[in-house]
């Protein structure tokens, strides 16, 4: 059983790497096919699922570490500063697209709340089913 938990975790983490590569892929090629009305609407909302996710997937791959709530929460950190990051970039590295707060913003709020999901649901869910 140690063993499927362990490889459950390793599978999450590289979930997660995927996820991170998507994300930046996602950040930094051109929507020019896209209708920007089409994007606009939508666009916080993708920000907060996509960080949601991923700090979900890093929770799930560390869930049995010994380390304390707020070593735990480095994860949040990592995760704010990673939008972040990506939000400078597409101001640099783009021609057409640009940095903006309101993104950040929104990754941090979906990197937050995916924490809080996490340890709501950790000792309920999760310990019962992996």
């Amino acid at each position: 059983m140690k063993i499927i938990k362990h490889l459950s975790e390793r599978n999450f983490l590289f979930l997660a790497i995927i996820w991170a590569l998507f994300i930046t892929v996602l950040s930094l090629i051109s929507f020019n096919s896209f209708p920007k009305e089409y994007i606009s609407g939508n666009d916080k909302i993708i920000h907060f699922l996509f960080y949601a996710v991923f700090v979900l997937l890093l929770c799930l791959a560390k869930r049995n570490s010994h380390l304390k709530m707020k070593h735990n929460l480095l994860i949040v950190v990592f995760a704010i500063l990673y939008g972040t990051v990506i939000e400078v970039l597409q101001g640099v590295l783009t021609k057409n697209r640009e940095a903006d707060f309101h993104d950040a913003l929104a990754n941090s709020l979906g990197a937050i709340v995916g924490f809080i999901c996490f340890y709501c649901l950790k000792n309920k869910i999760f310990n019962k089913y992996f």
